[in-house]
């Protein structure tokens, strides 16, 4: 902790000076309602939202009610007698929801100051010093402080349990909520102290308080905004919200779904403040039964100042409750697709960036550093079985692990694993059916496409499912809906991707939200098609009827955006792709529609470099899924001799022609 004066002040504090005997985190996750709900505990007044205090042994408490940070915090103090403030602390970063204790040292012992003037000044031990002598007031040169100093409503916040009894009240308000509730008062304080709400108010059309269309006084119903005593706030249920008064109840949804970046909806809010103004449901002030009335106007304002990034909290990503556990969401809920894309480094900050967050896995592929190139053909006797019955369709390499799915017919699909710690294939384990975590018997279906990350095997094919095995024990652990039979998988930067004709992405850490993104349709229905990622983390559709290669965008994921990108075409429809760690991509064509079956291609144009379908003493006939691993490229050839191959990848040297 450093300091101006070694035996004085300022205190100056960064981030990593708070611990847990100087700091606490209010209404976090596993705070007690106890707490939240003692409004002597959990209160704060809509313009003072930093609280500065001190109790009776002149410990000083700083409570920070905001989900956003506030940067270069100093706190000045002025003792009586003394002619000048002088500053007290400094802080780095004041956290949200930030509470700091520390006890002060002015009964105890001679103490140096710098005041505001800049003189260098002396305090005197005074054990009779008491916190009535001792005014605090605090600064920063942020923009956010201009923001929260701006807010001209002096509304007292606080959270209620309300009765219990009552169906509409059934269930209590939790912790994401109430820091929901601090966002929300926060935005609806600036919006209505804001010069653009009286700008729109005054251009509105009328406001009635009756279906009589009586007017309601435009100055009047502004000062009574912005005059409000307070609110508590509290959680409905069977009801999107309760209002009148300092009542102030929301369903869940209404809390998390404020914001542009999220689904931008705003009625029960404006309608149920309405009330606590003392209007009534006639007239356009809460159901706008004569037109368009405060809900539309206050939504429309709302959401431009969000957008422009005026309001105190703009975006859903400052606190993320969807992603609470004290969220009420039936089985999670990652998010909702977003009306509108917030761009911004504070947000990056907080949470990672769109295309991903900070929680998000590594991408792991598994991959054995200086590993020696393999080379082998594996077919049925591999296997272990009759001819006719082993046809390969997939392969993932991971580690010594080579996972392959055989899709010959019906009544022999399975999915094998291989050790290859030897260099050549060893038969493990061969699956034709698994429990469920339900404990139901699973039969296998179409086994399409098959990956292995971390700790998880994932295979797709059928069912409109993705299964999902613990890599060790080949337990089924999971299963996710797909809606769909995807053909192809991928996984990279901790995100894990399935494909049909459209595309769905799932955070690897947390599996049981479902898909934080979906695209739309994109590419031919066909079963033809897979996926692949090169070492950048970008991810691919490998599109067979549309014979092409598209990039799916995923700058915006995080909103759940998840659309396409650049896109190579082809003269034939692609079977598969794959990626080397220096960059060059290779490609397997349809051996019907081109007799260049497997090829180097200009990864920026997609044109041929070099054809390798005689690879050595290796004809491919009609190569499919393919990838590069273990300096080796691990190809399936569908036709003839329906094998997999491990092609060393120093034979496939780089072109110095064009074929």
């Amino acid at each position: 902790m450093e300091q101006l004066h070694p035996d004085g002040l300022p205190i100056r504090l960064s981030t990593a000076d708070y611990n847990n005997q100087n700091t606490y985190y209010m209404l976090n996750d596993d705070e007690p309602s106890e707490v939240f709900f003692n409004t002597s505990e959990r209160w704060f007044y809509t313009d003072q939202p930093l609280q500065l205090t001190l109790d009776d042994d002149l410990c000083f408490q700083l409570r920070f009610y905001s989900p956003r940070a506030l940067p270069n915090v100093t706190v000045w103090a002025k003792i009586e007698g003394y002619e000048e403030e002088f500053k007290l602390f400094v802080f780095e970063k004041v956290m949200p929801f930030h509470q700091f204790r520390m006890q002060l040292p002015f009964t105890s012992e001679d103490i140096k100051a710098v005041t505001r003037s800049g003189k260098l000044i002396q305090i005197m031990a005074n054990p009779h010093l008491a916190k009535e002598n001792i005014t605090l007031t605090a600064e920063s040169d942020a923009p956010y402080w201009k923001t929260l100093q701006a807010i001209g409503c002096h509304w007292h916040i606080r959270f209620g349990r309300y009765n219990p009894n009552q169906t509409s009240w059934a269930y209590p308000l939790h912790a994401c909520h109430a820091r929901e509730g601090v966002a929300m008062a926060l935005n609806l304080a600036y919006m209505y102290s804001s010069p653009e709400f009286a700008a729109e108010l005054n251009a509105w059309g009328p406001l009635h308080s009756n279906n009589d269309k009586n007017l309601v006084n435009k100055e009047t119903v502004l000062k009574q905004a912005i005059g409000h005593r307070g609110l508590v706030f509290g959680l409905t249920t069977g009801v999107m919200g309760l209002g009148g008064g300092e009542t102030f109840g929301m369903h869940e949804s209404v809390y998390f779904e404020q914001y542009p970046d999220d689904s931008s909806i705003t009625e029960t809010m404006f309608h149920e403040y309405a009330h606590c103004l003392g209007y009534g449901h006639a007239g356009n002030m809460t159901y706008e039964q004569t037109g368009p009335g405060w809900p539309s106007l206050c939504g429309k304002v709302y959401e431009e100042l969000a957008l422009a990034k005026k309001l105190p909290v703009y975006s859903r990503r400052f606190l993320h409750s969807r992603r609470s556990k004290t969220a009420y969401l039936p089985g999670g809920g990652y998010y909702r697709p977003s009306k509108h894309v917030i761009e911004d480094p504070e947000l990056d900050e907080v949470d990672g960036g769109l295309a991903r967050g900070n929680d998000f896995l590594d991408t792991d592929w598994g991959e054995i550093k200086d590993a020696p190139e393999l080379s082998f053909r594996l077919d049925y006797n591999d296997a272990g079985v009759g001819e006719r019955n082993y046809m390969p369709r997939s392969v993932y390499v991971y580690g010594n692990k080579m996972y392959v799915t055989n899709d010959i017919r019906a009544a022999n699909f399975t999915w094998d694993v291989y050790d290859l710690s030897t260099g050549k294939p060893v038969h493990e384990k061969q699956f034709t059916q698994w429990t469920l975590p339900n404990g139901n018997t699973q039969k296998i279906g179409t086994p399409a496409d098959i990956i292995r990350t971390h700790d998880k095997i994932y295979l797709a094919g059928s069912h409109n499912t993705l299964f999902v095995f613990d890599a060790e024990t080949y337990e089924c652990t999971a299963t996710l809906n797909l809606g769909y039979n995807a053909t192809g998988l991928a996984a990279t930067n901790g995100t894990l991707y399935a494909y049909l004709n459209g595309a769905k992405a799932f955070p690897e850490h947390l599996l049981t939200y479902g898909a934080i993104a979906a695209s739309s349709a994109f590419g031919g229905n066909d079963a033809n098609n897979t996926m692949t990622a090169d070492y950048e983390g970008n991810v691919y559709a490998v599109d067979y009827r549309s014979k092409r290669l598209v990039q799916l965008d995923t700058r915006y994921m995080m909103a759940c955006k998840l659309t396409t990108g650049s896109e190579l075409t082809f003269e034939a429809g692609p079977l598969g792709a794959a990626w080397s760690p220096d960059g060059r991509l290779f490609v397997s064509f349809d051996g019907k529609q081109t007799e260049q079956k497997f090829c180097e291609v200009d990864p920026e144009t997609g044109k041929i470099i070099k054809d390798y379908t005689t690879i050595g003493g290796i004809t491919l006939q009609n190569p499919a899924k393919c990838l590069i691993r273990h300096n080796t490229l691990f190809i399936i050839d569908r036709v003839g001799g329906l094998c997999l191959y491990a092609i060393p990848l120093s034979q496939l040297n780089a072109a110095d022609d064009n074929n």
